[in-house]
């Protein structure tokens, strides 16, 4: 049918992949420092306590994607269980959530180029030659993207490969290497609150992206079976290789040293150069650059996807709806770009004017921060759900239960111990949920009920 995603297009392995993109290990060689900042010695822990919650969380998709299957995503399954209002507050809490996600990726990227380049080959490099190489490696990304599903899946599954096997042996090297091996950081070292505050500043973060499979239920084959089973497949792929990661950086640094872990800005550069050597440490610093076009290509695939059925439903003008010839959702692209470009910019001028260049890791923590606190609502909201149509009172009601506690333990510890700028974060989304919650009310009588019908039969 004319301006409909192209059904049966991507496989079991292909959604794998796909989703695998956004969950990238070898971004948790780098983005480590966001958790530890906080969890220091106790980083794998929190790394641990991320996995839990995230197989936790992802049983609810689990369980929702054998019920329903669209583009919609999460919000498809808050309407199917809550109504028109919770899939509209749900659906905007997933865009603030995915852009959190570019932006974030964006500012570490600027921040870790000149510090990397300088301790490798001793060139001080300014930060936008930076700017300039992740602009240039995002335009293939965007445009595998817009030539739809397909490609996309196709050009994941060969980069993921390459990046698991190479995060597996370094990973390996560094540990039988360590002079620090030690399981004590499994164990809460850095104290309760640090601990939770590296698994909402990180940890639970690093898993988060296997969500981005389920707005390709309209794509995907047999998807009320594949759905579910991607994302369980994901979650313990990514699980085991991020516990590797995190505990091989953690005693490759030394435990003992972890209070200036962060404070480098490059620990995952100076363990491989360290213990594994100079030229590993380059390629790895030039296999960086690379996984921007995973990350971004996956984020991107799933929000246009999420903006298309907005606007299918009446969220966004029906502009978004237009599919280009390769079927992918063009002018929700449009808009993806226009958006993430403006708000970058401004943000990025702001956190270099404020903080110059110790101002791109507060944006990356900042937005790392945004995002765990949108994708934490978000799924409080799909728990909610889960438990009102349940089939099973274990995997839909006590699951979900304890999933909903840990977040809710891990929004205080966030909320009580932010400091600056970090606070406005948490700022920043409780006037966004105000705002959105408030355009819920006012737009009730012009927003639709997505399932029609069969949210009557949806107990049943």
């Amino acid at each position: 049918m004319e301006n409909q995603l192209r059904s049966n297009s991507i496989s079991l392995p292909g959604l794998i992949f796909q989703g695998m993109g956004q969950l990238s290990p070898l971004f948790t060689f780098d983005g480590i420092i966001s958790v530890a900042a906080f969890a220091a010695g106790a980083s794998p822990l929190a790394f641990l306590i991320g996995l839990v919650a995230s197989l936790l969380t992802g049983n609810t998709l689990y369980q929702f994607s054998k019920r329903t299957a669209s583009a919609r995503g999460y919000y498809g399954y808050s309407g199917y269980s809550l109504g028109k209002h919770a899939a509209f507050i749900t659906s905007y809490l997933y865009l603030i959530y995915q852009l959190a996600n570019l932006i974030f990726i964006l500012s570490f990227f600027i921040m870790i180029f000149n510090p990397a380049i300088l301790y490798l080959t001793g060139f001080n490099i300014p930060f936008y030659y930076g700017i300039i190489l992740v602009a240039v490696i995002s335009i293939p990304a965007f445009y595998t993207v817009y030539r739809g599903i397909v490609p996309s899946f196709k050009s994941q599954i060969t980069i993921n490969v390459i990046e698991i096997i190479f995060v597996v042996v370094i990973s390996i090297i560094i540990i039988f290497t360590s002079k620090d091996n030690t399981l004590s950081v499994f164990t809460p070292i850095s104290g309760y609150k640090n601990l939770f505050l590296g698994f909402i500043t990180g940890s639970f973060l690093a898993y988060t992206g296997y969500g981005s499979v389920v707005s390709l239920g309209e794509e995907a084959r047999a998807p009320r079976k594949n759905i579910g089973l991607s994302i369980v497949a994901m979650l313990l792929i990514i699980g085991i290789l991020d516990l590797l990661i995190s505990y091989s950086l953690v005693v490759g640094f030394g435990v003992s040293k972890m209070g200036s872990f962060t404070d480098t800005v490059i620990p995952a550069f100076i363990v491989i150069k360290t213990h594994v050597g100079s030229f590993v440490s380059i390629f790895f610093l030039a296999f960086n650059f690379f996984i921007i076009y995973t990350l971004f290509n996956t984020i991107g695939t799933a929000i246009t996807r999420n903006i298309y059925s907005m606007a299918r439903d009446g969220f966004l003008p029906g502009t978004f709806m237009k599919l280009n010839r390769y079927g992918a959702p063009e002018n929700a692209l449009l808009l993806l770009l226009g958006i993430f470009i403006s708000v970058a910019i401004v943000s990025t001028v702001i956190f270099y004017a404020s903080f110059s260049a110790g101002g791109f890791l507060d944006q990356f923590i900042f937005y790392a921060t945004i995002s765990t606190l949108s994708t934490l609502i978000i799924h409080m909201i799909v728990n909610t759900g889960l438990s009102r149509v349940y089939k099973n009172k274990l995997s839909d009601i006590v699951i979900p239960t304890i999933s909903t506690i840990i977040i809710l333990i891990a929004l205080y510890y966030a909320v009580s111990s932010l400091a600056f700028p970090f606070i406005y974060s948490v700022v920043i989304m409780l006037l966004y949920i105000i705002i959105i919650a408030s355009f819920s009310v006012i737009m009730r009588t012009k927003i639709k009920d997505i399932y029609g019908k069969a949210m009557i039969q949806r107990n049943k």
